[in-house]
């Protein structure tokens, strides 16, 4: 009798927390799912709407495709509750507590490193980092925080402002005048991603702030919106085939039980990018 190719195949319930359809974040998490497939993980994504999530349909989901893997933490009640409704929930790979977690701090530090080396490079000093207020992304927020820190320290530069914020240029706008109004010499901003950089600065321009003159702006992600934005969006390309194989060959790792090795900085840091544009 012919073996099913499917039948060695460990299929889990890939859960993602909201992120635009064209965020570079998205490529790399469908390469890992490429990539895992080629080592026997089947990863059927589920794409989250907003941080309130549907536990039921969650859990009854879970029991047709297989385990719960989510991308980042649930919050403990959650996953009781998951648990509770006959839901198996891996531990999240962005988890601070995960066996992936050097690897994502790996990756994360170096783009927060390669934004904050171009900002100290062009002479900005009072610099902010803004980041996304979702509770799913702490982690990833303060991850890529160390490499900014990382890189401002290499670079002599003082720490940077950490500005948790939706993303909603109206918001953020009265957010930087307060900021402006206690610290007026701030002139860079190194964000958390591409996405956010263009809105703030939208909300600079609100308050009345001129991009690269006033302040700088640097994102991360190297989106296909920034460079159709005005001023050209300056971003680090972190290579989302290159980045979504590191994670896979580390997720298959932690799947199959082995140890996962974390990938060597210096090696890291050559796969980021820096496209240079208008606005840093």
């Amino acid at each position: 009798m012919a073996k099913n190719p499917q039948a060695d195949t460990q299929r889990y319930l890939f859960v993602m927390p909201p992120m635009p359809h064209s965020s570079p974040l998205v490529t790399t998490l469908l390469r890992v799912l490429f990539e895992s497939a080629k080592m026997g993980f089947e990863l059927v994504p589920i794409l989250l709407k907003s941080d309130e999530i549907d536990l039921d349909f969650l859990a009854e989901t879970s029991k047709e495709i297989g385990p719960i893997l989510p991308l980042v933490s649930f919050s403990k009640e959650q996953n009781n509750q998951l648990e509770a409704l006959g839901a198996p929930v891996k531990k999240a790979i962005f988890a601070t507590d995960s066996p992936l977690y050097p690897v994502v701090a790996a990756l994360y530090g170096a783009s927060g490193r390669a934004m904050a080396s171009r900002m100290v490079s062009s002479g900005h000093r009072n610099l902010v980092y803004p980041c996304s207020s979702s509770s799913l992304l702490e982690n990833l927020n303060q991850l890529r925080y160390a490499g900014v820190l990382q890189g401002c320290i290499l670079g002599g530069c003082p720490t940077p402002t950490m500005l948790t914020t939706e993303y909603n240029s109206p918001n953020l706008s009265g957010e930087l005048v307060q900021l402006f109004s206690k610290n007026p010499g701030i002139d860079g901003f190194i964000c958390h991603n591409d996405f956010l950089a263009m809105e703030v600065i939208q909300a600079l321009r609100m308050c009345g702030r001129m991009v690269p003159n006033d302040c700088a702006v640097i994102g991360v992600g190297n989106a296909p919106e920034g460079q159709l934005f005005n001023p050209p969006l300056t971003s680090v390309d972190f290579n989302p085939d290159a980045s979504g194989r590191i994670y896979a060959q580390a997720l298959g790792e932690y799947l199959s039980g082995k140890k996962v090795v974390a990938p060597n900085p210096e090696e890291v840091d050559k796969i980021m990018t820096l496209v240079a544009r208008g606005s840093a």
